[in-house]
């Protein structure tokens, strides 16, 4: 049975209320900096710290990297799925909502646009012989199989002779051209090395704070929603996000 694992950073995110609504028949895990403080509380609801699963303080002392909140959120979902009982989890960004039918073992998703450079060339540094597939599977949401990222790990650590956190931290931290996305190393690595791999196209719309419509209403145009609220906001912006809703064109 697939586990579904919220990863937010407001433990009451709007966002939240709707993943347990949509997906009441599955085990979920909140995993936010207060998420036992949380204003949910269904019976499917488990509630972690984000610190429980990796301490934030020690980390950052340790790894001096820059952006390091943004870099622990990646880290923490990986680890999430190393801590937590359970073979397949579907993690879902905090500010997100997604169709139940994105609920699938060995599925990738992509919005067919192409990989950031930087993104590839880290990819390229930790498995050289392998190809780039060159599409983005960055949506916001991701089906992860523990077997398959302790593999992933296991190569990383083996090759580099030091813990994957910190081979990874060391490779953004000391060039510039190299980016770390929990989501594209993952799919990239999978269709390198297992046959049975799906890749499907998603509509992704991240810019519904902008919107004045319900999310039952938008997740008939789109497949993902994202309340990204923390970005820029001008009435440039705001109309383009009314256009491209009005028309069913993805932002994303």
């Amino acid at each position: 049975m697939i586990k579904i694992i919220i990863i937010s950073k407001d433990e009451n995110s709007k966002s939240i209320e709707y993943i347990l609504k949509y997906f009441k028949d599955y085990e979920i895990y909140l995993i936010a900096p207060k998420a036992k403080e949380s204003k949910y509380s269904e019976t499917n609801l488990i509630k972690l710290n984000d610190n429980d699963i990796l301490d934030f303080n020690k980390l950052k002392e340790e790894l001096k990297l820059e952006r390091f909140g943004w870099y622990y959120q990646q880290f923490l979902k990986y680890q999430s799925i190393l801590t937590l009982d359970g073979e397949d989890f579907l993690i879902i960004d905090g500010d997100t909502i997604i169709k139940s039918s994105l609920a699938l073992k060995n599925t990738l998703f992509t919005t067919d646009k192409p990989t950031v450079i930087g993104y590839s060339n880290l990819y390229s540094k930790l498995f050289p012989t392998h190809k780039l597939n060159g599409k983005s599977f960055i949506t916001n949401q991701m089906l992860f199989n523990k077997n398959y990222l302790q593999e992933i790990l296991s190569n990383i650590e083996e090759a580099n002779n030091r813990t994957w956190i910190e081979t990874l931290a060391n490779l953004v931290k000391n060039n510039e051209n190299f980016m770390f996305s929990e989501y594209q190393v993952y799919a990239e690595y999978l269709l390198n090395t297992k046959k049975d791999i799906g890749v499907k196209s998603v509509s992704v719309f991240r810019r519904m704070d902008l919107i004045n419509d319900s999310v039952d209403n938008a997740l008939k145009k789109f497949d993902i929603l994202a309340y990204e609220d923390h970005h820029k906001t001008g009435f440039l912006r705001l109309l383009r996000a009314k256009i491209y809703y009005m028309i069913g064109k993805s932002i994303g």
